[in-house]
């Protein structure tokens, strides 16, 4: 059954912290509003999973809110390197995050 809610409720019904979750789309359709209602809410331990992480998981990781992101390709041409994401993985900054990576190429 189709339930309607504000952003902010459907947030903090679904999303809890430990939880494994994939922010996906493309372009226009990444779910910007999601991750920054996320982000208000200060979600910790996060497994993020998407097929290629953007601004939107550069923000989550550089607000600590992720410890371990899966993937299959890390940065995003459009808008250049994610620095947070970088940050996490190479200095442990602003915390350590666990890595997999996935291939396309099987």
């Amino acid at each position: 059954m189709v339930k309607f809610l504000p952003l902010k409720k459907a947030v903090a019904e679904t999303l809890h912290d430990g939880d494994t979750v994939a922010f996906e789309g493309f372009t226009h359709l990444i779910p910007t509003a999601a991750a920054h209602e996320a982000i208000r809410q200060c979600f910790r331990d996060l497994t993020l999973i998407r097929m290629t992480p953007d601004l939107i998981y550069d923000q989550m990781i550089g607000m600590g809110m992720a410890k371990k992101i899966v993937f299959s390709y890390l940065g995003n041409p459009g808008v250049g390197l994610l620095r947070r994401v970088r940050d996490a993985i190479e200095n442990g900054f602003p915390r350590p995050i666990e890595v997999e990576e996935h291939s396309h190429a099987g």
